[in-house]
């Protein structure tokens, strides 16, 4: 049997790139640099434009929120989360974003 010793704390989600691993807490800033990343990881990968304009939304409702001070609307985050999710391509970190972000919302 093996053991895992980790020195810290473990949350959020992880995304890597170029060899780095970014670990992003559960917090509103948090939330909105995933989806930013999401956005990115979407147009790199010339999704759809309908693809990309969902992630978009879901970058601008977070934010909006945070700027606001109040939660994010949690239906509308959902349900363009639910647009994306079937277009990530594998291994492009972009499902990790889409479930970060969507634990955030709750």
């Amino acid at each position: 049997m093996s053991t895992y010793n980790i020195n810290g704390p473990v949350s959020g989600s992880s995304f890597g790139d170029n060899g780095q691993v970014h670990n992003y807490g559960s917090d509103a800033a948090g939330a909105v640099a995933m989806a930013a990343q999401l956005v990115r990881v979407l147009r790199d990968a010339q999704a759809a434009q309908g693809v990309v304009e969902q992630a978009v939304i879901v970058h601008g409702e977070l934010e909006s929120a945070q700027r606001e001070g109040r939660g994010p609307d949690r239906g509308r985050v959902r349900a363009a989360l639910d647009a994306v999710a079937p277009y990530v391509a594998v291994g492009s970190g972009g499902l990790a974003l889409v479930e970060g972000i969507t634990r955030f919302v709750g």
